[in-house]
């Protein structure tokens, strides 16, 4: 469902000035270890205050068992997310191969008002709303939980499509599909059930969810407004060859047929 953004992520955004940041700032990269030591802290100060009405000493002694690992873990977890946020262009450069001028571009259009914000209920009971992709003339991001975000150019993206019989433990699952040029360079990996050859991008957020079918097709509808000639099946022929995109003989030498390179 098109949606405004959130007012958590509107937050992160005015923090950091950039959308591509903020993404980059979500879960991982120390706070993890920083959040774990915050306990500790806060656990042997409580135990050093209960040990001190017996001992000053005893006290001093429980705090700096649970405290000290404590503060180190927050002083490492801040020292480790603050790299990672120093270094978020990197991320998107190394993922994307895009040049920094080019990430700029993409930051600018995804804050910009035109941009086209898609997202799904993430808790049934309650019903919050969450981002899940956001649409530009130019860009498409796809939500990357800790990571940050997947990010491509919509000319990249060779192919994107609604998939639900992706195989997966407990059976097959359900999610939008999205295979780019980046993705085709790679060698393919393995479906370890059927042995084809495959690569891509799902969103983790998507799949769990009960209106993946609609939010998928929503998302496709924008994408193919701005790229008519998207693959959008997973199930292909070219030249009366058949292909299932998910399970390819020869990933990048399929690819180079159907794209005809």
């Amino acid at each position: 469902m098109k949606m405004e953004m959130t007012k958590g992520l509107r937050k992160s955004v005015n923090k950091y000035g950039s959308m591509l940041k903020a993404f980059r700032g979500q879960g991982g990269g120390g706070q993890g270890a920083a959040a774990g030591g915050y306990v500790l802290l806060v656990f042997g100060i409580f135990l050093g205050l209960l040990a001190m009405i017996g001992s000053v000493l005893a006290g001093m002694i429980v705090f700096l068992i649970f405290g000290g690992p404590g503060l180190l873990l927050v002083l490492l977890g801040q020292s480790k997310h603050k790299k990672r946020m120093a270094n978020y262009l990197e991320f998107y450069q190394q993922q994307t191969g895009y040049t920094l001028e080019e990430l700029q571009e993409a930051d600018r259009e995804l804050m910009a008002p035109d941009a086209v914000m898609i997202g799904c209920a993430t808790d049934r009971s309650s019903g919050t709303k969450e981002i899940v992709f956001i649409i530009t003339k130019h860009y498409f991001l796809s939500v990357w939980p800790v990571q940050g975000a997947y990010l491509r150019k919509i000319e990249d993206i060779v192919a994107a499509f609604y998939s639900g019989d992706i195989p997966g433990i407990g059976g097959c699952r359900q999610n939008l599909f999205l295979i780019s040029r980046q993705e085709i360079r790679k060698e393919g990996v393995k479906n370890p059930y059927d042995r084809g050859q495959y690569e891509g991008f799902e969103n983790a957020i998507l799949t769990r969810q009960r209106h993946c079918r609609e939010v998928c097709n929503e998302v496709l509808d924008e994408l193919m407004e701005r790229a008519p000639g998207l693959i959008t099946s997973q199930h292909i022929a070219v030249k009366g060859v058949k292909y299932n995109l998910l399970s390819m003989d020869n990933w990048k030498r399929d690819w180079a047929v159907i794209l005809g390179e």
